[in-house]
């Protein structure tokens, strides 16, 4: 019962923590939504069964049964050895160069370690050894109990200091990229254009792109289009204009170059329609004559006497 027990407490661990399915072919969830959406297989808690060591025993004289989470992972197995076998052995994961490189970097990692304890510990005459750290100062009998308490208590400023080791390799490897994981600068192309983004490329000398030239070579591609299709639109508007003369000798053509309100690209018919444009603006002109009109005549104020006191 207690293995039992360790099983289901590790299997339950690696569902919770790294969205691992042991009952699913060992399929791994890419994230925590798709579980708890239940679009995954790792969303699905399954249980044991009560008589499962009754179906699993083996009977005189026949095969061992195989469940079929056996069968899934058997089958998995199989699989990816059948896809290792196609690996052609001569090819190399880590090349030899990166491969020094990282002896290198472990090699100065292992004297970063006693080197950080020393500069960590403080030793007293009698022997006991101090913690430097100042929120910490505990006190230890020698300094090999100091030094299990560094790295295990402080284990993150070790590391820390462990991580400056990869500082130079980093840097020299930034160095030799073409394309820097650098954001990209904005070029002013001028008024036309405005401020565009160019990446920063290059290892020795990085340099950015001006894209102006590639800009206006697009504008002229775009212009271009444009005036075919304008003349595409104008040949397509005379020749129907011209059968419709043909048809109409009476007819009136309205020129593409006219306001709207003209009725542009259509010809107008004679026949009389109901039809009322609104937003047809039209002026209208008022005559107005001031010939015969009478224009009374006020009578003069009567004037006041003035009273005497």
């Amino acid at each position: 019962q207690d293995v039992e027990d360790a099983l289901d407490v590790t299997i339950a661990y690696l569902r919770r923590v790294h969205l691992f399915s042991f009952y699913n072919a060992c399929a791994v969830a890419p994230r925590v939504g798709e579980v708890l959406n239940g679009n995954h297989a790792a969303s699905t808690i399954h249980l044991r069964l009560a008589n499962a060591d009754e179906i699993l025993e083996l009977k005189d004289g026949e095969a061992p049964v195989m469940d079929l989470l056996v069968q899934r992972l058997n089958t998995s197995i199989e699989k990816a050895l059948e896809e290792t076998k196609e690996w052609d052995s001569s090819t190399e994961v880590v090349d030899n160069e990166t491969d020094a490189q990282a002896k290198e970097i472990e090699h100065e990692e292992s004297q970063v370690e006693g080197g950080w304890i020393e500069d960590h510990a403080l030793i007293d005459e009698d022997g006991r050894a101090r913690c430097s750290f100042h929120f910490c100062r505990k006190l230890f009998k020698d300094s090999k109990f100091l030094q299990k308490h560094l790295i295990k208590k402080h284990s993150e400023f070790l590391r820390a200091e462990m991580a400056k080791c990869h500082d130079g390799y980093m840097m020299k490897a930034w160095d030799a990229q073409e394309q820097r994981p650098v954001p990209p600068i904005l070029v002013d192309c001028g008024h036309r254009f405005g401020l565009k983004p160019s990446p920063v490329l290059g290892a020795a000398e990085p340099l950015a792109a001006d894209p102006e030239p590639e800009l206006w070579r697009r504008e002229e591609e775009r212009r271009e289009l444009a005036e075919k299709e304008a003349e595409a639109r104008r040949e397509r508007y005379n020749n129907s204009h011209h059968h419709r003369q043909s048809n109409n000798n009476h007819g009136t053509a309205p020129s593409l170059d006219g306001p709207l309100s003209e009725d542009r690209g259509h010809v107008r018919h004679r026949e009389k329609s109901n039809f009322v444009d609104v937003d047809d603006m039209k002026e209208e002109k008022v005559e107005m004559a001031f010939d015969n009109v009478e224009v009374p005549v006020q009578p003069p104020k009567k004037k006041k006497k003035k009273k005497l006191l």
